[in-house]
């Protein structure tokens, strides 16, 4: 198979539309980050121009009043795109492994019956796969451009997306493979689990049968 082959092009358009949902989340955060500034700052300036009615103590209760719903608004915009970041590296890192397991056993599957059917199947489907791949890669530059401007400014948004989802992807993947583990753990100790659980049966079935043989053998014994 050749380097290029729909899984590779497959887990690229993984990869192309992650970068994009993240870059959906990146301009939700910093958009709402530059909001809460904004509002912020009008609010400092409103204060500031009402100064004259109120006097200190109560010019610097507003102030933390504003600066505690400012906080407020920030911790609650951070968790809401990491809790969604979150969701975006689970489902490219199951996404992924999901393209190299169907890859990998497809192509097992292929040599074992001698079919040769992968090649045929590359060169027929491929142009449609990177067309596929060229609108998602279209799609994530959109994106990365609204983030730009979200944020005010010219950050890398690809590499700053890059870096996140390749982050939470590791993050997910790890989880993953802990949970598969004690799966696999449980599985293998179920086995073994069921048979202690029947011979202790089987154990406590015995001791009772010979406590009934004991006592009709002394019943037999005091009746002679």
């Amino acid at each position: 198979m050749s380097n290029k082959n729909l899984s590779t092009v497959a887990t690229d358009v993984i990869h192309a539309y992650g970068i994009t949902a993240t870059n959906v989340i990146n301009t939700t955060r910093f958009g709402g980050e530059r909001m809460l500034g904004y509002v912020d700052e009008n609010a400092t300036m409103a204060v500031k121009r009402s100064a004259a009615p109120f006097n200190k103590s109560i010019r610097s209760r507003m102030a933390q009043r504003r600066k505690h719903i400012s906080n407020v608004g920030v911790k609650a915009l951070h968790m809401g795109t990491d809790g969604a970041q979150a969701v975006v590296g689970v489902a490219v890192d199951l996404a992924t492994k999901s393209v190299s397991l169907v890859a990998t056993n497809a192509e097992r599957l292929d040599q074992a019956v001698h079919l040769n059917a992968l090649p045929l199947l590359n060169r027929v489907v491929m142009p449609a796969a990177l067309v596929v791949g060229q609108v998602a890669e279209r799609i994530e530059a959109g994106s990365s451009f609204i983030v730009r401007r979200a944020a005010g400014n010219q950050m890398p948004a690809k590499a700053v997306a890059s870096n996140k989802l390749s982050a939470i992807t590791h993050k997910a993947a790890v989880t993953r493979k802990r949970v598969t583990k004690q799966v696999e753990q449980e599985v293998i100790k179920a086995p073994a689990k069921r048979v202690s659980k029947a011979i202790a049966a089987t154990a406590m079935q015995t001791s009772n049968v010979a406590r009934r043989v004991a006592r009709k053998a002394t019943a037999t014994a005091e009746a002679l």
